[in-house]
């Protein structure tokens, strides 16, 4: 999406800031993934992580990483942050410091844990699980200072996680062996996968600011016609082997799930109606639909023997 829009474009630097969070947030998750593996667990503890269960047809929640065992169920909130951060009880935010002085308010994630508390309760108690859950926030960065923590709820380093989950007995036996994995198996079958596409819906970003033709995925130029199969970037010069895929999967993240001859031909800046059917063939597609009617969309295609 940011490649696609003009520099600019008054959503880029919206767009560049969420790019940022979430990069930042799966690399916290992955690191912080990494000491938990490092934790001794019982036989029968089950691990989940980017966890999306629904509990109605119009909500569903999210969980950076799921432990169960049969001694307690445990929600892990991790944060990839840096500078300082002071945690505001009312209304419940943080105030984030960076080194330059900058500041920013970030959500709670104390408050966070503690929704995703009473929406897995509520996703158990729908299957006839009366359980409570409990909840622990991981930093991912050493760095992180941390000011006005609130009293009684457990945030750690991500360097503590195996000596924390080593020394986490709260409770007595609350489920069974067969019951961690009854929960397990039914966590796998519900889990929501999430979805964003396409982008142009999701951030509110109009079809027509989008920049047309091929784009070099090295530096976001448009690129250049040199021969039959190669384009060269106008920008860094570098040779790019016939980009029609990646030119297809662009419309199918930003605008919608299908395309036809002339969409494909005004998106990607193509001189006629068969060079855009050249490049709908050269592209993993199925077509649908007859003459004026055409449309293509993504699958596999059947090889016939």
């Amino acid at each position: 999406m940011i490649a696609r829009i003009p520099p600019d474009h008054w959503k880029v630097q919206h767009l560049k800031e969420q790019l940022y969070r979430i990069s930042a947030g799966y690399s916290g998750e992955c690191n912080v993934d990494s000491y938990i593996e490092r934790s001794r667990f019982p036989e029968s503890t089950q691990v989940f992580t980017d966890v999306q269960l629904r509990i109605s047809p119009k909500f569903t929640f999210q969980i950076d990483t799921l432990i169960i065992t049969e001694r307690y169920v445990l929600i892990v909130e991790v944060k990839n942050i840096k500078g300082t951060i002071r945690f505001v009880q009312n209304p419940p935010h943080l105030e984030q410091i960076l080194e330059t002085g900058d500041e920013a308010v970030i959500d709670c994630p104390v408050y966070q844990v503690e929704s995703n508390k009473l929406n897995l309760d509520e996703w158990f108690l729908q299957r006839g699980i009366s359980l409570k859950t409990t909840g622990l926030v991981v930093l991912a960065n050493p760095n992180t200072k941390v000011k006005d923590v609130p009293e009684g709820f457990p945030i750690i380093y991500k360097k503590q996680i195996p000596f924390y989950l080593q020394n986490f007995r709260p409770f007595e036996k609350v489920l069974s062996s067969a019951q961690v994995k009854e929960i397990s198996r039914e966590i796998d079958k519900e889990q929501q996968e999430f979805n964003p596409f396409p982008l142009c819906s999701y951030f509110h970003i109009d079809q027509q600011d989008l920049r047309t033709g091929f784009i070099c995925h090295y530096c976001n130029q448009l690129l250049q016609r040199k021969s039959l199969r190669t384009w060269c970037c106008s920008g860094c010069e570098k040779d790019v082997k016939s980009p029609y895929e990646k030119g297809i999967n662009d419309w199918f993240m930003l605008v919608k799930n299908s395309i036809t001859n002339e969409e494909c031909r005004k998106f990607l800046d193509l001189k006629d109606s068969n060079a855009a059917r050249y490049v709908l063939s050269s592209s993993l597609l199925v077509k649908k639909g007859k003459s004026t009617g055409t449309f293509y969309i993504k699958g596999i295609k059947k090889i016939h023997h």
